[in-house]
């Protein structure tokens, strides 16, 4: 029987495979490492996008209850809501419009307000004014989001949200904040102001 026999050059080959296989490797790292950064900067992005639209929008249909209904100093135009947790957004009503046409949203003036972004809970709003004619809302009025996860784009995303607005973290004093935000809160709060306090901050208004 015959031997086979190794051509001299086949370690060679060997060798040459061997640093295409490593070679391989590296840039399949290469790119997971650039599509983390890729999904990171998406979320970011999608966050900013969606958290100063639905804000704006929010603060908005507020503030047009008010408009229409506050104009006697000794009533409260804007929406009522729990004085302790807080009330949906998504529930508010603008209780001087007609009965069964109240809601902000469905009501009077009808508008859509698009479901939290991904990865968020639902809006909050809180009207320190408890008594609703009368009395005074010391402790503001705001509307609060947080998010359900701890992905860095929401973190990155939910402080080019507050460079849109003037903050209270970079504005103060020169300016009133219309939003509180911590990038370092565990709680990531972002908190937009509709009337400031007059007093001490309502703690659902703070991050």
């Amino acid at each position: 029987m015959l031997k086979s026999r190794l051509r001299p050059d086949a370690g060679i080959a060997i060798a040459a495979i061997l640093f295409v296989i490593a070679l391989l490797a590296l840039i399949g790292g290469v790119i997971a490492a650039g599509s983390s950064n890729f999904s990171t900067a998406s979320v970011a992005d999608r966050v900013q996008a969606d958290i100063v639209s639905q804000a704006n929008l929010i603060r908005s249909k507020i503030s047009e209850c008010n408009l229409m209904y506050g104009t006697n100093s000794n009533y409260d135009g804007y929406p009522s809501s729990d004085p302790v947790n807080g009330t949906l957004v998504s529930a508010l009503n603008c209780t001087g419009d007609p009965g069964g046409m109240q809601s902000v949203w469905s009501g009077e003036r009808p508008a859509t307000l698009p479901p939290p972004t991904g990865g968020f809970n639902n809006w909050y709003y809180i009207n320190t004014n408890a008594t609703g004619l009368g009395g005074s809302a010391s402790g503001g009025r705001c509307v609060w989001i947080t998010p359900t996860s701890s992905n860095p784009g929401v973190v990155a995303g939910l402080s080019k949200a507050a460079s849109k607005f003037s903050s209270g973290t970079s504005c103060t004093p020169s300016c009133p904040p219309e939003v509180v935000y911590d990038p370092a809160s565990t709680s990531q709060k972002f908190v937009v102001w509709i009337t400031l306090p007059s007093g001490s901050p309502n703690s659902n208004c703070l991050p």
